[in-house]
């Protein structure tokens, strides 16, 4: 602490240094939309103002903000452009011995429009972009994304795929910490795939793909970070949006939601809740071929229906001490129910003849709840740009489950066949505690160290009851039944050290994680305790070569630790022959990831990557070929390799059409080896998205959007190709207050999991599918004052700037 407190007093009387010596000005302007939200990544011009020659260039922040230093005496004005947007400039002003520092108004560009014979070009965001090291989906601008999920929107996203248990695989890898709002979500498996199911795009705005975050994000996460915010309002007075969406597949659903928003000079007051029924389908067929002395064909056909409700809500207070200082305080959570009833038709054949067959029937009822406090601080220590954040969250989740699983064994011969049921009702507590702080110590203009600390708690209660029938009356059975508690620490401090010199950006941080663990089986008895140190390094540089073109390059090291429930030793039924198994001995998997980078006229991206996994956790399988069962669980294996190019080219064919194209080639690479198995796996993979936006007279739009998966390597399965098209249009009314929005997804039906497994005594083929080709209508009424300037200093009470571990 004593450290820390000397590098701020020599931060200060650095800066107090540098500003007694400065005699040249300075000038400080900001570059917004219309509805005062900032414009990153504008060129704005310093010119003087006798001649208009340009005196420097400079492009705006993320926060839209920008300073010109040591500007010699004279007479200028300024000037900001950006594709898509209007011209704007300043009206002149002078630096001189009086006025050594300039606050100039903001600079406000407009969304440019052109009447081409009829027809209303306005500029928009495409779908995908990429933006300051990330991948950005731009979900409220797209029409195909309306009436889905979030894991619907993730299916679509660049070097993003979903395996058969809903798991995300990011640029060939798992193991992606998901983030709400710069949040940790701390879920993961089921629950996260449960959570992402029960928020509607409608209330995205936007999703952000980091695949080589800085030392300032934890370093969990091996594959990266993604950033999920939902809609909020920043413009004074008050305003908000109501939307309701309708659509069906096979089976219909509905969601509604409202947002409000009430801001001042001095608070901005917010919240927003959402309801929704959503009912869909899962089908799954496995086929399970058993060598030895009698050969057989277990055919597993499963049809799930499913019914979510959502009851997500979200409420938040950011208070302006002053123009500096902000304190905040946001509550969030949800109140979910899930229900599934399966049906599973199994015919069993010996030597290529059916002689019996299972039938089972799985009723599930899940009831899962959340709620999240965070109270908050940012402020602004002095002109020279010191910044302080202070985040305390707290977060409880509860998942009460009851599932019934019976089975029915019919044989064509005349053996007697059986009735076995069991109830599984498991209830899983978690609760987390988690303090940081961050600092920003600019040194001058061009240097700047950021460092700060974190501190989390976790504690996890899982109480896995199990009742068998028996004589027609359900019994606990003792043996089956498991309570599992785990608890984690994690104490970690972070530095970065950024350098800026002419036209190169340099980035060196090393991330400090002191993690200690233990799993407690309280039914056996028995504790796996481990306490490790890991050191996190990451490095980042980019070059300007001129306007048009930029060069990069970055380097990372992240850690991914073994989901909660995984470490629980006990055994979780699927059906009568195949199991799931937890894993307590499983290490936490370590991820290097390095990437060259180059930008042409700052829309086209190039980018090749190489990650390297050590201790890779995998789903694995063992069978029996005497009793029929497949176990199932997840394990450590040496290693994988993921080579990965990545190119985004946006194509304008006229201003009234825009194409997004983004195209991810990867090889993947596996090392399954140990003392059982020696198994090595690799294959190249393609994945690519395009949309194609067309702006119509009489404020109409269109859109088309595909994509394309090639067949690719996970583990011990080989997935095969999938692809889907979709079709949107809208409309807007009442000078765009109401918007309308009608789309189709999966026109063609393809979109599913196919995958095989073969080694050792090991041959299974799995094909999974959901309900995705549906049809949706979707209604956005924005009401409230849409038009007043936005509040000043925004930037102070963002939740969204407070991104980071």
């Amino acid at each position: 602490m004593k450290k820390i407190l000397l590098i701020v007093i020599l931060a200060f009387a650095g800066s107090g240094t540098i500003y007694a010596q400065k005699v040249s000005g300075k000038i400080n302007v900001k570059t917004t939309e219309t509805n005062g939200q900032p414009v990153p990544f504008a060129n704005v011009l310093l010119r003087h103002a006798k001649d208009s020659s340009l005196v420097k260039g400079e492009l705006s922040g993320q926060d839209g903000t920008i300073s010109f230093d040591h500007i010699n005496e004279g007479k200028y004005f300024i000037e900001a452009t950006l594709m898509g947007y209007t011209k704007a400039s300043t009206s002149p002003f002078t630096v001189d011995a009086n006025h050594k520092l300039i606050q100039l108004p903001a600079l406000t560009l407009s969304p440019s429009s052109k009447t081409l014979q009829g027809v209303t070009v306005s500029a928009q965001k495409p779908f995908i972009e990429r933006k300051n090291g990330a991948t950005v989906l731009n979900v409220e601008s797209s029409l195909a994304a309306s009436g889905g999920t979030a894991l619907d929107v993730l299916k679509r996203a660049p070097g993003v795929q979903i395996d058969k248990d809903d798991n995300i695989i990011l640029q060939g890898n798992q193991g992606a910490t998901i983030m709400l709002d710069g949040k940790l979500t701390y879920l993961s498996g089921e629950q996260l795939a449960n959570l992402l199911r029960s928020l509607p795009s409608e209330n995205i705005s936007t999703i952000e793909i980091i695949t080589s975050p800085s030392a300032k994000y934890d370093a969990a996460g091996k594959s990266g970070i993604i950033n999920i915010k939902t809609k909020k309002t920043v413009i004074t007075g008050m305003n908000g949006s109501y939307n309701i969406t309708v659509g069906a597949g096979k089976y219909a659903f509905y969601n509604t939601g409202i947002n409000l928003n009430w801001r001042t000079e001095k608070f901005n007051l917010f919240g927003s809740y959402n309801n929704g029924n959503r009912g869909f389908f899962q089908t799954r067929y496995i086929e399970r071929r058993i060598t030895g002395d009698v050969p057989q064909l277990f055919v597993s056909d499963v049809f799930n229906r499913r019914r979510f409700k959502n009851n997500n809500y979200k409420a938040g207070l950011d208070y302006f001490i002053n123009s500096k200082h902000t304190i905040g305080a946001l509550v969030r959570g949800y109140d979910n129910h899930f229900q599934s009833d399966g049906i599973n038709t199994n015919p069993i054949s010996t030597n290529g003849k059916v002689d019996s067959t299972l039938y089972s029937g799985t009723r599930v009822r899940n009831a899962f709840s959340n709620i999240s406090v965070n109270l908050n601080y940012k402020g602004q220590l002095d002109t020279s740009g010191t910044e302080i954040t202070l985040d305390a969250d707290w977060a409880k989740f509860k998942d009460n489950n009851n599932m019934q699983l019976n089975d029915s064994m019919t044989y064509f011969s005349n053996r007697p066949g059986n009735y076995q049921s069991i109830k599984n009702m498991p209830v899983n507590d978690v609760t987390i505690r988690s303090i940081k702080a961050d600092l920003i110590l600019p040194f001058n203009k061009s240097t700047k160290l950021e460092t700060g600390f974190k501190i989390s708690t976790v504690k996890t209660d899982n109480n896995l009851r199990y009742d068998s029938l028996l004589n027609g009356k359900y019994e606990r059975a003792i043996t089956q039944s498991n309570q599992f508690i785990y608890t984690e620490e994690v104490y970690a401090a972070y530095a970065i050290f950024k350098k800026q010199v002419k036209n190169t950006d340099i980035q060196a941080g090393l991330r400090v994680e002191q993690t200690r663990s233990d799993g407690h089986s309280v039914t056996l008895g028995s504790h796996v305790k481990r306490s490790y140190l890991d050191f996190f390094p990451s490095f980042s540089i980019d070059q300007k070569l001129s306007e048009s073109h930029k060069i990069g390059a970055n380097y990372s090291k992240r850690i991914s630790r073994p989901n909660y429930g995984d470490l629980n030793p006990f055994v979780f039924y699927i059906d009568k022959f195949n199991y799931f198994k937890g894993n307590p001995y499983m290490l936490p998997e370590y991820m290097h990831k390095a990437e060259l980078n180059y930008t042409f006229k700052q829309k086209y991206v190039l980018a090749v990557s190489y990650g390297l996994t050590k201790n890779v956790v995998l789903e694995y399988m063992i069978q029996d070929d005497s009793s029929k069962v497949t176990t199932f669980f997840d394990r450590n294996f040496e290693k994988s390799n993921v080579y990965a190019i990545t190119l985004t080219i946006p194509i304008d064919p006229f201003k009234w059409w825009n194409i997004t194209n983004n195209i991810n080639a990867n090889r993947t690479s596996f090392d399954i080896k140990d003392t059982t198995v020696n198994l090595t796996t690799s294959t190249w993979g393609l994945n690519y998205q395009s949309t194609h936006t067309f702006t119509l007279p009489k404020d109409w739009k269109l859109e088309l959007n595909g994509y394309y998966e090639s067949p690719f390597t996970w583990g011990v399965y080989r997935i095969r190709s999938s692809f889907a098209i979709g079709a949107g249009v809208q409309k807007s009314f009442m000078n765009k207050k109401l918007v309308t929005k009608l789309n189709v997804s999966d026109i063609t039906n393809r979109e599913q999991f196919r995958g095989s497994a073969r080694f050792d005594n090991i041959n299974m083929y799995i094909n999974n599918r959901w309900q995705n080709r549906r049809v949706n209508l979707s209604l956005t009424w924005n009401f409230g004052n849409s038009n007043i300037k936005a509040a000043r200093d925004r930037e102070a009470g963002s939740e969204q700037q407070r991104v980071g571990g």
